[in-house]
């Protein structure tokens, strides 16, 4: 007989219908769907891909004995276009203080997935990534959009937008990371519970952690889909 373990998650169903099943415990694991039911059925698969790379970064990961159940512990209406993938909810989870131990967690997570990306990137030979046009819709946009995106979600812990810019891809992302990692070490362990109200969205330390994850992941994703179909061609 197999053991099982409840997996909570949260829906967040827009007024397109669309929905998007954030997991709480795998933050950063999200699926998308037409409706509630599909991301619902969307969600195993979205899981047993970050588990398996998890795994093989040496995370510990659920036995492969037990059997995962879905919980829904929250379900939020969103004003967001979540059917284009959009999303602005701030679940009661996410008013949960971050732990130090939370934070090591997730910003080695956030690492392991920017060192797969840097390492298929510093295979291209050498100056043909900066030589990539910035509006491609290719490759080199979707690096620029992980970067903006990155500093753009920390400004919503009150990180001051970064003045100077680097015009290499690479260095952008490193920028990027470099201040997440600044503001998760300093300003959010210094106070953790702050929660910042901009735009009328609410936003806490762990809603910007599980969002740069999924960022990450996303971007991450298609960034490498997007090396794999040039080298293809």
């Amino acid at each position: 007989m197999r053991d099982s373990r409840f997996l909570s998650v949260a829906i967040e169903e827009g007024e397109d219908g669309a929905a998007l099943v954030h997991s709480l415990g795998v933050p950063g694991c999200v699926a998308h769907g037409e409706s509630p039911q599909a991301a619902l059925e969307a969600f195993p698969e979205i899981l047993s891909d970050w588990l398996t790379f998890l795994e093989s970064v040496g995370h510990r990961v659920p036995d492969a004995d037990e059997e995962l159940e879905v919980a829904v512990d929250e379900w939020v209406m969103s004003g967001a276009a979540v059917g284009d993938g959009e999303s602005d909810v701030c679940f009661e989870h996410d008013l949960t203080p971050l732990t130090d131990a939370e934070i090591v967690a997730g910003l080695r997570i956030l690492g392991d997935l920017r060192g797969r990306l840097l390492r298929a990137l510093r295979a291209l030979p050498r100056g043909e990534l900066q030589s990539l046009p910035t509006g491609e819709v290719g490759l080199r946009r979707v690096l620029d959009e992980l970067a903006r995106a990155q500093w753009w979600t920390l400004t919503r812990l009150g990180a001051s937008p970064l003045a100077d810019i680097p015009d290499h891809p690479i260095g952008r992302l490193d920028t990027a990371m470099a201040l997440v990692v600044q503001q998760f070490t300093g300003m959010v362990r210094a106070d953790p519970e702050r929660v910042i109200e901009l735009d009328d969205e609410v936003w806490t330390a762990r809603k910007v952690l599980r969002r740069l994850l999924w960022l990450e992941w996303s971007l991450g994703d298609l960034a490498l889909a997007t090396l794999v179909d040039r080298v293809a061609s």
